[in-house]
């Protein structure tokens, strides 16, 4: 399968799926904890690994609280490393389809870790949002630690990843090692996001409100946005995006502290850096972190 061929799902944009996990929900919503679990859709297969594209990769592992082992992979750059990035993949598949979100940053000089969440891929467990969320903090430590070119890590989420990030990083121990938050494509509300992919069924139109409150709004990225500073925060978002609206980025950006950003990209949700406009947007960025910028939309 071709690498740009990979999609990174997000429920509402597959369609049985969809369907599926709404009928479900119209018999869950009166039972605690809702829907929350069923956003996850993992899958244990690997559809593609590094050295299938040519990368020197490693598996890592990393032991969360609970004792689960978490999987993943590190990605080396082929040159001398300008820094290290941390991935936070979408709620679907495994970081094998994911990987197509980063993989091309290691020809730019970036080492890559990619963690699959607990249930995903090779990591143990089942998946928990309560749990993962946790795991998210331990992903950073190991980053942190494992960081090359004397700087901390840049944290890049996408999707259900990058609401994940934007929590995990306004709450992080490790705040004052992590290099920046890029945050793609991301939600700024569990309930909004959900009401949104109700909101487009006919079938459950009516039912997106109480449907959308089934959903734990905990670990909400708009209560937590202005918390990632003074790590400096990139929003990156496509107006065409037809799985997560835009306004959701303009939300976190208005809610954001300083040092922020908003680059608005073309292009759908799951192949924003299929486009190489939007990668050299990234790379601008990332190359540009050592210079003090004024808050901005572009």
């Amino acid at each position: 399968m071709p690498l740009t061929a990979l999609s990174f799902p997000y429920f509402p944009n597959n369609k049985p799926v969809a369907l599926l996990i709404r009928s479900f929900c119209l018999i869950l919503a009166l039972l605690p904890g809702g829907c929350t679990n069923l956003i996850f859709q993992p899958s244990r297969q690997y559809f593609i690994t590094p050295d299938a594209i040519g990368l020197a990769y490693e598996d890592i592992y990393l032991k969360a609280g609970d004792g689960v082992m978490l999987h993943g992979w590190r990605l080396y750059s082929d040159r001398p490393a300008s820094g290290t990035v941390l991935f936070f993949h979408g709620n679907g598949e495994n970081i094998s389809t994911h990987m197509a979100n980063v993989y091309w940053l290691v020809s730019e000089g970036y080492d890559v870790l990619l963690f699959d969440y607990r249930g995903y891929g090779e990591s143990q467990g089942e998946p928990d949002l309560d749990l993962i969320v946790q795991d998210a903090q331990d992903m950073i430590g190991y980053a942190v630690a494992h960081a090359d070119a004397g700087a901390g890590p840049v944290v890049i989420g996408h999707s259900f990843g990058a609401s994940l990030s934007i929590y995990a990083v306004a709450h992080s121990r490790y705040k004052d090692r992590i290099r920046a938050l890029v945050s793609i494509a991301a939600f700024s509300d569990y309930h909004d996001v959900a009401q949104d992919a109700l909101a487009r069924s006919w079938l459950f139109w009516l039912f997106q409100w109480p449907l959308s409150f089934t959903i734990d709004d905990s670990y909400s990225p708009l209560e937590s946005v202005a918390g990632v500073s003074p790590v400096p925060l990139l929003l990156m978002h496509s107006k065409q995006d037809e799985i997560i609206d835009y306004y959701h980025a303009l939300a976190l950006f208005d809610a954001a502290a300083e040092p922020k950003q908003l680059i608005t990209v073309t292009g759908d949700h799951n192949h924003i850096f299929n486009l190489q406009s939007n990668r050299a947007l990234l790379l601008g960025y990332l190359r540009g972190l050592n210079k003090t910028a004024e808050p901005q939309r572009r």
